[in-house]
Formats: C-alpha cells, sequence, structure tokens
C-alpha cells in the first residue's frame, strides 16, 4: 500500500502532467485557430487576359465559358468548395463589388491561363489530347498584388474511332470545366487548395522564371507544337510540380501572361484589375537540352522502347546572383510498343518523360522518399551534387 506522502507525490505528479497536457492541447488549439484565422474572399473564375487574348489563346474553353456562363460554374466551384473546406483557410464567397478597398482582403480566384487541344491520328484511330491550365490566384485587392499561385492542369486523353469535330472537343472541355468526376476542375480546385497556406509577410517567395530550348530540342518539335506555347508550357508544370510537392504557393511563372512583372484579372462582371507580380526571392530557370529514345529490347511480339530527358534546373537569388542550384539532370521512362502498332507516338512520349523529369527534381526539393534513388542516377552527380540539393531543400524550407 501507498503511504501517505507517496500518494501525495503521485497525486502531484499526475496534477503535473495532466496541466502540461492541457498547456499542450491550448497550444495546439491555439496554432490551429492561428492557422484558420487565414481568410481569403471567393471572387469565382477569372481571366488572365483580355477578352482578344483569351479566345487566341483559349478558344475551345472561351467558346464553351460562353455558352455556359461563369455564374453556373462559380456556383459548382463553391459548392464543392463548402463540402471540401482548406484545411488552413476560411473562404468567404462575397462579392468583389461589396470589398471597399480600406482594409487588406485577400482574394481567391481561379484563372484560366491557356489550353492544348492535339488530335493525332494513329493507324486507323485518332488520339486526342485536351489540356486546359489554370491556377488558384490569391491577391490583395487592396495593393492590387499578387500573393501566391497553386497551378492546375486539367487534362483528357482519348482514342477514337473518328476524327472529331469542335461540338465534340468543347463536350470534352465543359466536362474538364464542370464536371464533378475527380479529373474536373470543382474536385481538383478543393484537392490543390486542400493544404494551401497564405504565406507571411516574411516569408521567402519562389517562381519558375526563363524557360529555354536547345537546338538539338526544337529540331524534335513536330510542327504542330509552338516552342513559345511550349515554354510557357513546361514553366506552368514546372510551378505545379513544385507547388504539389513542397505544399507552397508560388508566384506566376514568368513565362505565360504574367509579363513584365504584371497581368491581368478579368473577372464575370466584367471589370479587370491590373495585378503586380512582386519580385521573387528565388528564380527556378530550366533548360531542355536533349531527348533521346530507343530500341532497348524486341521481340517478335512487341519491342521496348527507352525515352530520355536531359535538362539543367538552376536556382538563383536574383538580387544577390548567388546560385544554389545549378545541375545536369535526367531522367528514363520504357514504353512497351506491340509488334501490331506501326505508329509510335514518339513525341508525346517524350513530353510525358520530360515532366516525370521535373516532378523528379521537384520531389528532390521536398525531400521526397523516392528522391535518393533518382539522385543516385544522375551523372556527373557526386557530391557537388548531393550539397546543392541540400541547399535546394533549405531554400524551399524558408519558403514555407
Amino acid at each position: 500500500m501507498f503511504s501517505g506522502k507517496k500518494r501525495t507525490r503521485a497525486h502531484g505528479a499526475w496534477l503535473l502532467v495532466c496541466g502540461l497536457l492541457l498547456v499542450g492541447t491550448a497550444v495546439a488549439n491555439s496554432a490551429q485557430a492561428a492557422d484558420k484565422a487565414q481568410q481569403a474572399y471567393w471572387a469565382g473564375f477569372a481571366y488572365t487576359a483580355e477578352q482578344s487574348a483569351v479566345e487566341a489563346s483559349t478558344p475551345r474553353a472561351a467558346e464553351v465559358l460562353e455558352a455556359r456562363g461563369l455564374a453556373p460554374l462559380n456556383q459548382t466551384l463553391w459548392a464543392r468548395l463548402k463540402a471540401q473546406p482548406p484545411a488552413t483557410l476560411e473562404l468567404i464567397d462575397q462579392p468583389l463589388a461589396m470589398l471597399d478597398g480600406t482594409t487588406s482582403a485577400t482574394v481567391l480566384a481561379t484563372a484560366l491561363d491557356r489550353e492544348l487541344v492535339s488530335i493525332e491520328p494513329i493507324g486507323g484511330q485518332y488520339k486526342v489530347l485536351v489540356e486546359v491550365a489554370l491556377q488558384a490566384l490569391f491577391f490583395d485587392f487592396r495593393e492590387r498584388q499578387v500573393v501566391a499561385s497553386y497551378p492546375i492542369t486539367l487534362q483528357r486523353i482519348d482514342v477514337m474511332e473518328y476524327l472529331p469535330d469542335d461540338e465534340e472537343i468543347d463536350a470534352i472541355v465543359a466536362d474538364l470545366l464542370y464536371g464533378n468526376a475527380a479529373t474536373g476542375l470543382p474536385q481538383v480546385l478543393a484537392d490543390t487548395l486542400a493544404k494551401a497556406k497564405l504565406p507571411a509577410a516574411s516569408t521567402r517567395r519562389l517562381q519558375v522564371g526563363e524557360v529555354t530550348l536547345s537546338d538539338a530540342v526544337r529540331a524534335k518539335l513536330p510542327d504542330a507544337v509552338n516552342e513559345q506555347v511550349l515554354r510557357a508550357t513546361l514553366a506552368h508544370e514546372l510551378s505545379k510540380t513544385l507547388s504539389s510537392n513542397t505544399g507552397i504557393g508560388l508566384l506566376p511563372p514568368a513565362s505565360g501572361q504574367a509579363i513584365g512583372g504584371a497581368m491581368a484579372a478579368r473577372f464575370a462582371d466584367g471589370k479587370v484589375y491590373q495585378l503586380k507580380i512582386p519580385e521573387p526571392d528565388y528564380v527556378v530557370k530550366l533548360r531542355l537540352d536533349a531527348l533521346k529514345n530507343g530500341v532497348i529490347n524486341e521481340t517478335p511480339a512487341m519491342k521496348t522502347m527507352l525515352f530520355g530527358a536531359f535538362f539543367q534546373a538552376t536556382v538563383v537569388e536574383p538580387f544577390s546572383g548567388k546560385v544554389f542550384f545549378d545541375q545536369p539532370l535526367r531522367k528514363g521512362a520504357t514504353k512497351v510498343v506491340p509488334a501490331t502498332q506501326w505508329h509510335v507516338d514518339q513525341w508525346s512520349a517524350s513530353y510525358e518523360t520530360v515532366l516525370a523529369g521535373l516532378d523528379a527534381f521537384a520531389g528532390a526539393a521536398a525531400k521526397r522518399a523516392d528522391a535518393r534513388a533518382w539522385l543516385d542516377e544522375q551523372k556527373p552527380g557526386g557530391k557537388p551534387l548531393q550539397q546543392q540539393t541540400q541547399a535546394l531543400q533549405e531554400l524551399i524550407t524558408s519558403c514555407r
């Protein structure tokens, strides 16, 4: 049996444990409340260009949005966001007209950037690729300045027995924008914002800057691929994979609609706001050096092809010129082709390999579990790559 003194000590220890638990709970609740205090006003769908530019760069999406209307789309997007709200953001459904600009207010818009429609004949069929690129754009309404951007890409790939007309392409675009599937904008937007956080004033900002192509890569571009569009697409995709892997919101890429440190945002009510893009603390540059492929194994039934993407990733601090990361990188991917398939879409396979390489780079920046194996495959690699990767990871931490 315990003596009275022992019982007193045990009771005191129990009270101390309880007190510590209560303090810990209070601190956790306080931190959670602080996170939840982040608010953003929902502004709905927007365009990141003037009307003429929208019709030129996103003709199919523009036609669908004109036919179906932005009001139904905004209602669908908001309904999904209410059903699946962000973990650390409180979204407020309030028209922009009700913000008088006297106080700083962060606004969230879903902004359309670009589209891609590719129809490629393969044998007696047609491979149809439809992409719509957007961004969840946060900006300060009073300052008219971008706060953060979370890029989004919607994609559909179909194989059809016949050449689809504009009406059928529009139906695909409409399903991507208005549909309730996991690949539709309402759900993808909710998933993208699930862990989104607004950066603090002291948080360092990251932006994808210049994207260039070597002469060797240019020579391999199909006639249907526009180099300028491709560079903007790669900037968007690099921003997207950096954001999704690291969990941070980036500044809009310097390629595309964000030109000269500014971008336009045009809303459903017709109002257009010219938004300033602040100077980034760090810039990620990409140079695509080479695209290679070859057959590594072949049997009477099939052949295995290896596709390789070779690129240079550079991360710098613009103000000081300090280089944190500057390394040649590579990514390989195999594709099994049946002997009955006489045509291989080599460009699509190469493009997908490039995207896989960008994702591997972003995974290394975020200390993803599989990054070490990929880094070990790099040449020359070695100690310089290890040191620069560590510096890159520390840089990413400063942007959170």
